[in-house]
């Protein structure tokens, strides 16, 4: 709503943004503001942003990039004896198989990553590290532990498994909304910018 200011040189309207959230428990205390919801929008841009770049670092310390990384680590942690399927990976990673089996044909060609059959499904593969690369990995541990440590130094264990379990949340909140989004009739009405 536009509220009225009174200025020497007369009356002009000044611009009041309206709500960009309708639901109440997302609402400040007294229902007609979104302060404490847009500040945890701002924040958590800045946060995902700075995990972001942390990433980045990191992966450049293997020579790969930030999508690459994500790969490796998840199959470094899920791999275990006989390797782990492109589709366990993509749901960690909440990307599709596709993409999955796209970035594994080049880390393989790269010597990080060895593909072979799955014993349980013939149209399947089973992915692990290369032997040749797991000192490169343990070789990062160090430095990953403190970099995560530092990242994660304010949260005790009860907020640790809060945050686990409400960002799980978001993550699925934050995939229907989307798919709405790209689906929203409203936004092929949008008239083109001019350039």
């Amino acid at each position: 709503m536009a509220k009225i200011h009174v200025s020497r040189s007369g009356i002009h309207a000044g611009f009041s943004s309206p709500l960009s959230v309708s639901r109440p428990e997302l609402l400040d205390e007294d229902g007609k503001s979104d302060r404490q919801f847009r500040q945890l929008i701002y924040d958590l841009s800045v946060a995902g942003n700075q995990l972001g770049l942390a990433r980045k670092l990191l992966a450049a310390q293997l020579g790969v990039t930030p999508p690459r990384y994500n790969i490796l680590m998840v199959v470094a942690q899920y791999q275990g004896q006989q390797g782990v399927s492109v589709s366990e990976v993509a749901r960690h990673l909440h990307v599709s198989t596709a993409h999955i089996t796209n970035q594994v044909k080049f880390l393989e060609k790269k010597k990080w990553l060895v593909t072979a059959s799955n014993p349980e499904d013939g149209r399947s593969r089973l992915i692990r590290i290369d032997p040749s690369q797991e000192s490169r990995l343990t070789g990062l541990a160090k430095h990953l532990h403190r970099v995560n440590d530092d990242l994660f130094g304010g949260l005790n264990r009860r907020d640790f498994q809060s945050l686990s379990r409400l960002l799980t949340q978001l993550v699925d909140d934050f995939e229907q909304a989307l798919n709405r989004l790209s689906t929203d009739p409203a936004k092929k009405r949008r008239p083109k910018s001019s350039p």
